[in-house]
């Protein structure tokens, strides 16, 4: 366990220190599968682009019921001192037999973006910044407390509309900024993900794995890059 901790604080560090190089990443909220009323859990994983570090993100998530077949959740994510992430939800949850969960959530999402291209010969540079909004609903499914309660494993997909307001300007050597251009262009996110716990009733060690795709996105000069793939690995806790 002190290996892990440890290993999970250095992750969380390089991902507050560590500059962005893209205006999305896939954020690993939990999948948290609530069954009954009262419960509260906390999750906190750091996340990282496939074999990318630049890509690491830290991301923390509350989840509780209320009342029987209710859910609500918050969670923040945060890839560098500029670029975050929070969204509020509100769902609900049906037990199904002993061990299985079926949940469902909307909400929506508000997050900022700052990265800067490589510097040319004439150490200028293309800077982008700004923010967007996500409208989302997400379904999850899943089982808790297998194996005597050392195990949980869900399935969660989650699709939505992301509203963009990007600025791209070219910074010039002498600190000049000039305006580029805008991307408002509205955009269908679809996002996977997976999910598995193991540990202890109160505490697991949890892997997370999820992928994005933004309908019509701009490729163009790469300006506007977002990661699809990311991993993490983080702490779960269930009261």
């Amino acid at each position: 366990m002190k290996n892990i901790s440890i290993k999970l604080l250095v992750c969380v560090v390089l991902s507050l220190f560590v500059t962005s190089c893209v205006v999305y990443h896939p954020h690993n909220v939990d999948i948290p599968l609530l069954h009954q009323k009262g419960e509260l859990e906390v999750d906190a994983n750091c996340s990282m682009s496939f074999l990318r570090l630049d890509g690491s993100a830290f991301n923390a998530t509350v989840s509780y019921a209320p009342l029987n077949h209710v859910g609500v959740q918050v969670a923040a994510s945060t890839s560098n001192k500029d670029s975050y992430f929070l969204q509020a939800a509100a769902g609900g949850f049906l037990p199904m037999g002993d061990n299985a969960v079926l949940e469902g959530y909307a909400g929506y999402g508000f997050g900022t973006s700052l990265h800067m291209t490589t510097m040319s010969l004439d150490d200028s540079y293309h800077e982008v910044r700004g923010h967007y909004n996500l409208y989302f609903g997400q379904v999850n499914v899943g089982s808790v407390d297998l194996l005597g309660g050392i195990l949980d494993f869900g399935i969660g997909f989650k699709g939505g509309l992301m509203v963009p307001n990007f600025e791209r300007n070219l910074v010039k050597a002498d600190g000049q900024t000039v305006f580029e251009e805008k991307h408002t262009d509205s955009h269908v996110l679809l996002q996977p993900q997976f999910v598995i716990r193991a540990g202890w009733q109160i505490v697991k060690l949890s892997f997370n794995l999820g992928y994005a795709y933004l309908t019509d996105w701009p490729e163009t000069d790469n300006y506007y890059n977002y990661e699809h793939l990311s991993v993490g690995l983080g702490l779960h806790f269930d009261f």
